[in-house]
């Protein structure tokens, strides 16, 4: 995808996830009835966000070495969606910039962290992530670069390494022959129009793409549960 055509990509993007996909995803992420599908799918990406967390609070822990040491740890949550992982994080004292591309998204995180008492810990911001400035102690982006094809995925991972003085925490979605042949069979079945394209990547071009940002993957774990199949990922500075 070249530069130019990111905007249309990134339009569709918003008004899904601003729209139908707001839907869906509130209702994954909360705790309302769902399909066995839906159901599967809200227990992978359970699993995957204790992770991350216990991750996140392990590298960024008071005695740690991390560069939040001696100070409140700042990390940036790009894609936050509707504030899972944003208000657990402050929850455990860190404080959370949230971003993300859908204003619905971030009005229902803000919603959820005034009703956990964290809001003070929080800042929110709707807005590309290609254009978030600033410096962070860790950077997560989870299940939202999956979203986007190669360059794409390059030019957000490289742009969030970047913003991270410590870890980079992503998700991507592993390329692997099974994979990829279910993949295709699922953009085959009605109305597979009503999600966005998941682009799946091999592992090397995930670890070319952190090495040319300056960072090296730490630890990795794949989480595959049912229909739901990420690789969670920790980065971190080479040397």
């Amino acid at each position: 995808m070249e530069a130019h055509d990111t905007v249309p990509h990134k339009d569709r993007l918003l008004t899904y996830f601003n729209g139908l996909g707001f839907e869906r995803w509130s209702a994954i992420y909360g705790d309302s009835e769902l399909s066995r599908v839906r159901r599967k799918i809200r227990e992978g990406h359970a699993a995957m966000m204790t992770l991350a967390q216990q991750w996140l609070v392990e590298t960024l822990r008071p005695d740690s070495t991390s560069p939040g040491r001696g100070s409140v740890p700042r990390v940036l949550d790009a894609g936050c969606g509707t504030g899972l992982l944003g208000v657990a994080l402050a929850q455990q004292g860190l404080h959370v910039t949230a971003v993300d591309l859908a204003p619905r998204m971030v009005a229902e995180a803000e919603r959820a962290a005034s009703d956990a008492g964290v809001r003070e810990r929080m800042a929110f911001q709707t807005g590309d992530l290609e254009h978030i400035e600033g410096h962070f102690d860790a950077v997560v982006s989870l299940d939202v670069l999956m979203h986007y094809p190669r360059p794409g995925f390059a030019r957000l991972c490289t742009r969030l390494a970047r913003l991270s003085r410590g870890p980079l925490l992503l998700t991507y979605s592993p390329w692997t022959p099974l994979f990829a042949v279910l993949h295709w069979l699922g953009g085959h079945l009605p109305h597979h129009h009503r999600r966005p394209d998941i682009h799946l990547l091999p592992t090397r071009f995930v670890e070319h793409t952190l090495a040319q940002a300056g960072m090296r993957i730490q630890r990795s774990a794949r989480i595959s549960h049912s229909f739901y199949h990420v690789v969670l990922l920790q980065a971190g500075r080479e040397g």
